[in-house]
Order: structure tokens, then C-alpha cells, then sequence
């Protein structure tokens, strides 16, 4: 393992290639496999024709190519970015409660978007918008809880972390409560059971059309997250000595809110409350590079991805032709893992195993 964690810290680069073509041969196969299993030279084929018109999928019949363009390639990429996404959002939180304990949804992000979920599936708001009401209403609770979190908690200009996470969890614990009583007063059976799968998390049935406000978000949040790198590396020395090195603590800690939210925000709104990958991904990537955020923060986006896109392939195999629901997955790998991390190799914050 030493020797892994030396290889991999003193070639960055050639870590970040050799995870990238990783996570490319992954999207590949991870879109050929299936209840219905695809040639993956058919789903490369497939793949390539829609960027390069000249490619001939002569051969493969018509339900294949929908079955890879329009059904699995969006789950994929969607999988892919989710993941990405929680990953930078859990490395951010840590980092700016230095709490090896935080993840995406300590500021009651994940109870704000449920609430505003369950209420477009219980009472119909927002009809108007047709397919993406529960989307855009669970977009809007999470910007909402977190604008609520970030308003109680600001003192003066400054915010410190340790009321930013009192404030987080009496959030979270007040629109949960919202949650369950809107669910337990919702007008049939059938919405709760919609309600309950949405919360668990997935990636199924997505279409293009929802990737566009991930990617939207998902790269400026990438590069945001990079160029914080050195600030936050001198915040976890502590705020004296940050200051000390010419960092405005307030206006990084302003700035990462303000990323993290949107990053989670736009996550659950598409996929659900999916657990574990924000606070697992970020803590094994220290395990192995340090707590340099110029090596995190780009290896914990490659390794969210990859991750949580192999765990939507086992949401899908291991229970034809039923679904299990993503985020129950990510908790029953992620949970024990995190165990095994802490008390079998003796991992703390920040530090190298």
C-alpha cells in the first residue's frame, strides 16, 4: 500500500490519465451490461456513430441502438456525474468543517430536496412542469434549506463551521419531519411508494434532457473546487495561519458553501438522497495521496465516478428483473467499509494509512 501511495503521489498525472481511461472503459461497459447483455463492440459502435456520423452500425438491430443511446448511455453518464459531484461536494465539507465525519448532506441539503420532492409526488405542485416537477421542486428545497442554514448561521460576515453544522442538523431534522408527515398524509398508496423509491436514490430512467443542468453545474463546479485547492490546504493548518499566508477565510468559506450546495443541490434533485459516496470516496483518496487538496480533489472526482457507476450496474444485476434502489447499495458498501478503514488500518483525518 506504501508503495501505491508513493507511486501515486509523486506521478499525479499519470494517476489522472491511467483513472480517466478507467472511467471511459467503464462507461463502456458499464452501458453494455444488463439484463440484456450488448456486444461491447456494438455499444462502442453505437457510441461513436452519434459523434462521428461517418461510423457504420450496420448490423445492429434498431432495439439495441435505442437500448444503448436512450436507455442505459444517460444512466451511465448520469451515474458517472452523480458521482463526481457528491465526491468534490463531501471533500469540500470535510475540508471546510475539518470534521472527518462530514458529507453532502450535513447542511440538510438531502432533507430540504426531499420535502420539496415528496410534495410534487403527494399534491401535484408545480404540475405545470410536467416530467421534471419533482426535479426542479427537490432542486428548490435544497437551495432553500441550505439558503436557511447559511442565513441562521452567518454572524456578523463570519461563519464558523461548528454553528454552520448545528444549524445543518436542526435543518435537516425539522424538514425530515416535514417529510414524513407529508408522506404519511399523502392521498394514496401509490404516491408513498414513489416517494419512498425517490428518496432511496437512483439513477434509472433517466433521459438526456436531465444531464444538462448536471453538466452545467458539475464543471464550474470541478474547476471552482481545484482553484480552492491551496486556500483550503492553508484552512486546515487553521484560520490564524491561513490569514497568516494572505487567505480571506470568509470569502473561501462563502465560496465553498455556495459550490457544495450547488453540487449536492443539483444531485438529489436528479437522482435522490444516494449515502456514503460523499463521505467514503473523499476519505480513501487521503488514505492514499494525503490531505493535499491538489491531489484530492481531482482523484476523488475520478474514483466518485468510476464508483458509483459500477454500484448502478449492481443495482441492476443483482435482483432481475426488480431494481434495487442505489443509495440502499452505497450504504451496505460503503458503511462497512468505512468501519473496516477506520478500525482495522487505523485511518484518521488527513493522514496516509
Amino acid at each position: 500500500m506504501k508503495q501505491i501511495s508513493s507511486f501515486l503521489t509523486g506521478h499525479m498525472r499519470l494517476a489522472c490519465i491511467l483513472l480517466s481511461v478507467l472511467l471511459l472503459l467503464s462507461i463502456v461497459l458499464c452501458v453494455a451490461i444488463g439484463p440484456v447483455f450488448i456486444r461491447f463492440s456494438d455499444v462502442w459502435r453505437v457510441l461513436l456513430s452519434h459523434l462521428i456520423p461517418s461510423v457504420d452500425v450496420g448490423g445492429i438491430p434498431d432495439n439495441t441502438q435505442n437500448i444503448i443511446w436512450h436507455l442505459r448511455t444517460p444512466r451511465v453518464l448520469l451515474g458517472v456525474m452523480v458521482g463526481m459531484a457528491l465526491s468534490l461536494s463531501g471533500v469540500g465539507m470535510q475540508a471546510f468543517t475539518k470534521n472527518p465525519l462530514a458529507d453532502p448532506y450535513v447542511l440538510g441539503i438531502s432533507s430540504g430536496a426531499s420535502f420539496g420532492a415528496v410534495m410534487a409526488m403527494a399534491y401535484g405542485m408545480f404540475s405545470f412542469l410536467g416530467a421534471y416537477r419533482v426535479h426542479i421542486c427537490a432542486f428548490i428545497g435544497a437551495i432553500g434549506a441550505i439558503t436557511l442554514v447559511y442565513t441562521l448561521s452567518k454572524n456578523g460576515r463570519e461563519i464558523t463551521p461548528i454553528k454552520l453544522i448545528l444549524i445543518g442538523v436542526a435543518v435537516s431534522a425539522m424538514f425530515g419531519a416535514f417529510t414524513n408527515f407529508t408522506v404519511y398524509n399523502a392521498p394514496d398508496d401509490a404516491k408513498v411508494r414513489e416517494a419512498t423509491f425517490w428518496m432511496l436514490g437512483g439513477v434509472a430512467g433517466v433521459k438526456w434532457e436531465v444531464l444538462l443542468p448536471m453538466i452545467i453545474v458539475l464543471i464550474p463546479g470541478i474547476l471552482g473546487m481545484y482553484c480552492l485547492s491551496t486556500p483550503l490546504n492553508a484552512i486546515m493548518m487553521g484560520d490564524d495561519t491561513a490569514i497568516t499566508l494572505g487567505i480571506n477565510v470568509n470569502v473561501v468559506r462563502k465560496v465553498l458553501i455556495v459550490l457544495t450546495a450547488l453540487l449536492t443541490g443539483v444531485c438529489v434533485s436528479v437522482s435522490g438522497c444516494i449515502g456514503f459516496v460523499g463521505l467514503v470516496i473523499p476519505h480513501i483518496v487521503r488514505s492514499v495521496v494525503g490531505s493535499d487538496h491538489r491531489r484530492v480533489i481531482p482523484l476523488a472526482a475520478l474514483m466518485g465516478g468510476i464508483f458509483l457507476v459500477w454500484v448502478d450496474v449492481a443495482a441492476r444485476m443483482l435482483d432481475i428483473p426488480k431494481e434495487i434502489p442505489v443509495g440502499i447499495l452505497t450504504s451496505m458498501l460503503g458503511a462497512p467499509f468505512f468501519l473496516w478503514m477506520i478500525k482495522a488500518r487505523h485511518y484518521a483525518f488527513g493522514e496516509k494509512s
